[in-house]
């Protein structure tokens, strides 16, 4: 382990860091996921596609809350 992992997990031992760090976390994935949305939308995507980013991106956030 390195000295940076060792000092995120003591990081994250704080409960308000570690609010602070998956929310900043989350707010990123869900602007990328916007971004990726919209690029898809604009170049005319099939439906299922569009779909399939939205499941993918549900999944995602998911997992970062529990």
């Amino acid at each position: 382990m390195t000295n940076y992992e060792k000092l995120f997990q003591d990081q994250m031992k704080d409960p308000q860091f570690a609010k602070v760090y998956l929310d900043a976390r989350l707010e990123r994935l869900v602007m990328e996921f916007l971004e990726n949305l919209k690029e898809k939308i604009s170049q005319n995507e099939p439906k299922e596609a569009l779909l399939s980013t939205i499941d993918s991106m549900q999944e995602r956030i998911y997992s970062l809350q529990f």
